[in-house]
């Protein structure tokens, strides 16, 4: 896996002098489509607009600082686009996904200005070729557990020694249960949770989408705890269930803490890259394994097809592990 590089490109001083019927274009697709979707606002949109911003100042500074919705960008917009695909891989360090994204972010523009009248064609949707093998690209480390792993870490967790607290320990629990993302999780407050059902409920996730996050038993009896201590904290008056202590009050904790936290709880067993993405893949492949039952897997995930889970949440068998299934169910049907 290559380190990927990092490049400021977009500055202050770069925007202030992109053309300013770009910036004006942009701006009044934003505000519409936030007023549609304003859980994303700052998510999905602050990554789009990030992505856009890096478009413009592009045009600036290759293409003549050039009005997106005028002819001479018609004309040339297969060959613009190319053109920022190449500089995102070749000067940004950009892996595939991402500058697939990025020209979804600019292609999502073009679409709501079609809509809107702005313009009377996409001016190259259907062109322009993404780039291909963004899925079989491995843009971060990721790592399947096995049960025993699991074991190791929970029972590591529950001794609170070596600077874990019961913090890791309600980030691993609800985590390990649940297979939620990162942003759930960041999200989770207490007026949401209902510990009878042993879940939170209504919870924000990937593009504003309202999901539960559950838990099991062993993870109730530490949100018993984690409870009863919040009470004795008088000053803590946020509902945030994750929170931490910065400039002088306590807020909620950022995806970044969290991911921090997770990093560390890794190295119980040895694994210095460990991320949330792994403890979710983990979840979801044990659910697998455990029942066989992709579509209940996929329903866990929050995701709307099976294939997305098999092909990115299941663990890969190797030929040697078929065969010995194989072998067995042959041996057990004599």
């Amino acid at each position: 896996m290559t380190k990927r590089k990092r490049v400021v490109f977009v500055t202050k001083k770069k925007l202030e002098q992109v053309n300013p019927k770009n910036i004006q274009s942009y701006e009044s697709y934003l505000r519409s489509r936030i007023a549609v979707n304003n859980e994303v606002k700052d998510t999905t949109y602050k990554t789009y607009r990030s992505y856009f911003n890096q478009f413009l100042v592009y045009l600036l500074e290759h293409w003549d600082n050039v009005n997106i919705n005028g002819k001479k960008f018609r004309k040339d917009a297969v060959d613009i686009m190319e053109g920022f695909m190449y500089f995102c891989q070749d000067t940004l360090g950009n892996n595939k996904k991402v500058i697939n994204t990025k020209i979804s972010a600019v292609s999502s523009y073009f679409h709501w200005a079609v809509k809107r009248g702005e313009l009377k064609h996409h001016p190259f949707d259907g062109k322009l070729e993404r780039v291909q093998g963004a899925r079989d690209e491995k843009i971060i480390a990721e790592h399947y557990l096995t049960q025993e792993e699991v074991d190791t870490i929970t029972k590591a967790l529950e001794k609170r020694e070596n600077g874990y607290d019961i913090v890791d320990q309600l980030i691993w629990g609800i985590m390990i249960d649940s297979a939620n993302r990162v942003g759930a999780i960041h999200s989770l407050n207490i007026s949401d949770l209902d510990l009878e059902e042993m879940k939170f409920d209504n919870i924000r996730e990937k593009r504003g989408k309202r999901v539960e996050v559950v838990f099991n038993n062993h993870t109730a009896e530490i949100i018993k705890e984690w409870l009863e201590l919040r009470e004795e904290m008088d000053e803590l008056k946020n509902d945030a269930f994750f929170v931490t202590y910065y400039g002088e009050e306590y807020r909620r904790m950022s995806k970044q803490r969290i991911q921090e936290r997770i990093k560390e709880i890794g190295k119980i067993i040895g694994l210095d890259d460990f991320r949330s993405h792994s403890i979710r893949k983990t979840a979801l492949n044990i659910a697998f394994e455990l029942t066989n039952d992709l579509g209940a897997v996929a329903d866990l995930a929050n995701h709307s097809s099976v294939e997305t889970t098999q092909q990115s949440y299941i663990r890969p068998r190797s030929k040697t592990e078929i065969r010995e299934k194989l072998n067995k169910i042959r041996r057990e049907q004599g």
